[in-house]
């Protein structure tokens, strides 16, 4: 739509001030759609407020505690904003998760329950008293174009191949981080690549959804089958910390809701980045 081929050609301009148009050849292909939620945007959201449940479903537990309502999406109205790529065109899913600590941070197999996505026709549901709950919060959902974090594996194979470009595009990244999330605010999202706090969550939610141990993915390399399946992982949903909502994940800490390409979003897999 006119927005992202508008972020187009001022991503092409900016990129051409900095590096040869070979490299902005390369570059500009791995942009991705995706719905910024801020203060202002073309389509109300809510975050927080009043949980939504498909009808006769129990409240989710995990571990003997309730988990608490984090906001639902309406995906045929999101719709009207182009297409993003991850996310439905039709439908709504409501997110939970077990917010207070100790919390699941997405590390292990055995923390599945740790979090839920429910979809379909969703109705208000009553709370525990033992489950947190939030504020409701109205944000504004607008189209942009996100980029790759200098952390992702397809900003490290450009500096193999253009040596010196990584130095000069985490500036560029921060640049255009700050026009996309102006005045400090929390970095809300659907769709496109995930602000990172630490590195890419692919290789965390490909491997821990199947039991493997972090601390050695870290320090491996992924074989080529590995990293062609950690492809399939996209971001659903990002949440930021945020005061208005009473939540704190970090000093900064996000909370990234991931699926896999052509599989339901109730096997979304959730993990947690701070500092």
């Amino acid at each position: 739509m006119d927005h992202f081929d508008a972020q187009l050609r001022r991503l092409r301009s900016l990129f051409g001030l900095f590096f040869a148009p070979e490299v902005t050849a390369a570059l500009l292909p791995l942009t991705r759609p995706a719905l910024r939620l801020g203060l202002d945007g073309q389509v109300t959201v809510h975050l927080g407020g009043t949980p939504l449940l498909p009808a006769g479903e129990p409240w989710p537990e995990w571990n003997g505690r309730p988990l608490d309502f984090l906001g639902a999406f309406d995906f045929a109205d999101l719709a009207a904003l182009g297409e993003i790529p991850g996310l439905p065109a039709t439908g709504m899913a409501a997110f939970y998760y077990a917010s207070e600590p100790p919390r699941p941070w997405g590390d292990e197999a055995g923390q599945r329950d740790g979090w839920r996505v429910f979809t379909g026709a969703l109705e208000p549901a009553t709370a525990p008293p033992a489950a947190s709950s939030f504020p409701r919060c109205q944000l504004g959902a607008a189209p942009f174009l996100s980029l790759p974090a200098p952390q992702e594996p397809v900003a490290r194979r450009l500096e193999q191949t253009y040596s010196g470009f990584l130095g000069v595009y985490e500036q560029l990244y921060a640049a255009w981080s700050q026009y996309a999330w102006p005045d400090d605010m929390p970095v809300h999202q659907l769709g496109g690549w995930p602000a990172l706090v630490q590195r890419p969550v692919g290789p965390d939610c490909l491997h821990a959804s199947s039991g493997r141990d972090l601390d050695s993915v870290e320090a491996a390399e992924l074989s080529a089958a590995e990293e062609a399946a950690v492809e399939e992982w996209r971001l659903l949903l990002q949440l930021d910390s945020d005061q208005r909502l009473g939540w704190h994940w970090g000093d900064p800490g996000r909370v990234y809701f991931c699926a896999r390409q052509n599989e339901p979003l109730e096997r979304t897999w959730l993990t947690v980045q701070a500092t």
